[in-house]
């Protein structure tokens, strides 16, 4: 059929009745006799199946209802299951990293379905740069960024906090996570191409709605955000560069000890994050997941109202990738009200500051309490509770140890006056 209506066959638009819409002289019976799908459409009887209709195969040339929605992608289900998985990991790469092998796993499980089920949608045009774009972002957790700075260093032969999976030997886990970036950005930069070169499901929304600069918009919600509200901008820069100001003061003495660098950043940032471990929770895991989940939520909130959970075996995978996270975080869950007690600034709002800390404390202060009873282990490590940490010795670079309960306990007690946070 050669007819075109705007533009399109006839015989693509309508594949059941083609002889009937490209030739309105043809008298024959099959034109008057309707079909399932004719049906179907005629017993529609409200906008929300009307637009379940249409997003089962939206046109390339409109735009009227705006991006349709993609559970698989973007579904709340989708969206939380990953900000928790990514958030738990986090935590545990910090404070308790013997016990982040299955979160680890859970992760890269994460990231991949994204980013892969991303490349395979837009090889077959069923894709569109907005959910392109969420995909990345999504894929694009603070924790992905930590797990490809810890491969590089373990590459260097440096000591990491994920020794259990970046260890010696373990090529395939470095090898899984190096792949990420280049996929991750080969995605990107062909998401970022015009529309002439690769055709997107939905092209006209990316001109009418996001003016062909879907993945800069993507990326911007948090800056507009501090443009409007200058305020609570400052409130946020303020807070983070008071705390850091006042650490590096207190420790003065102990950074520059050497006199050896201007700017010992690597001793610095060591000597605050284990003094002042709040500090570290802070800058490494409350603002930078936080940016990350305002950038999609806000993101969603202005191109794509339309997102929900429905039961799919995507959305339910994503539900159960949770799990293995959820219980390690109820494993390290005792813990955290002893290491929150014991931080400094408890402590000094609390009038707590010269007396004992509540739990054993171990070399490294941003490590979560260990048992008070050495012979307890952890439950998923099979060692005791409380990390093996690099410190300086003699020039001779960072060695791991195991630490030694009774001297950290000895320690804790003689310490009770210090100014920890």
């Amino acid at each position: 059929m050669s007819t075109l209506f705007n533009g399109f066959s006839a015989t693509s638009v309508f594949p059941d009745h083609d002889l009937c819409f490209g030739d309105p002289s043809n008298a024959s019976s099959i034109c008057h006799i309707p079909t399932d799908t004719m049906i179907r459409f005629l017993n529609i009887s409200s906008p929300d199946a009307y637009l379940d209709v249409y997003c089962n195969n939206p046109p390339v040339d409109s735009c009227s209802f705006g991006y349709c929605p993609n559970p698989d992608v973007a579904s709340p289900a989708v969206r939380y299951s990953t900000y928790f998985t990514s958030l738990v990991a986090a935590i545990l790469v910090l404070y308790s990293p013997e016990d982040v092998t299955s979160a680890f796993f859970a992760q890269l499980l994460n990231v991949y379905s994204l980013i892969v089920a991303a490349m395979i949608s837009i090889a077959g045009h069923n894709l569109t740069k907005l959910h392109s774009v969420i995909a990345l972002t999504l894929a694009a957790s603070p924790l992905s960024l930590y797990l490809i700075l810890y491969v590089f260093r373990s590459l260097l032969g440096r000591q990491t906090r994920l020794q259990a999976v970046f260890g010696p030997g373990m090529y395939l886990n470095r090898a899984l996570v190096l792949v990420m970036l280049p996929l991750w950005a080969s995605v990107l930069g062909f998401t970022a191409m015009p529309t002439s070169t690769w055709e997107f499901q939905q092209a006209a929304c990316d001109t009418e709605i996001a003016s062909n600069h879907v993945a800069s918009l993507f990326f911007l919600p948090f800056i507009l955000f501090f443009t409007t509200y200058p305020e609570a901008g400052a409130l946020i820069i303020a807070s983070i560069t008071i705390a850091w100001g006042v650490a590096i003061y207190r420790l003065r003495k102990i950074i520059w000890a050497k006199h050896d660098r201007i700017l010992p950043l690597g001793r610095l940032w060591r000597k605050v994050v284990t003094r002042y471990p709040f500090i570290q929770f802070y800058s490494v895991i409350v603002l930078p997941h936080a940016f990350w989940i305002f950038n999609v939520e806000i993101g969603l909130q202005i191109l794509s109202t339309r997102e929900h959970f429905t039961a799919t075996y995507g959305q339910l995978l994503a539900i159960f990738v949770t799990v293995p996270p959820f219980i390690q975080l109820c494993v390290i869950l005792p813990r955290i009200p002893t290491w929150f007690v014991d931080l400094a600034w408890v402590r000094l709002v609390t009038g707590r500051r010269d007396q004992p800390f509540v739990g054993a404390r171990p070399k490294d202060e941003s490590a979560l309490p260990m048992q008070q009873d050495p012979s307890r282990a952890g439950l998923l490590s099979g060692k005791p509770e409380g990390l093996p940490l690099a410190h300086e010795s003699d020039g001779h670079g960072l060695q791991m140890h195991e630490l030694d309960f009774s001297k950290a306990r000895s320690a804790a007690s003689s310490r009770s006056g210090s100014f920890s946070m």
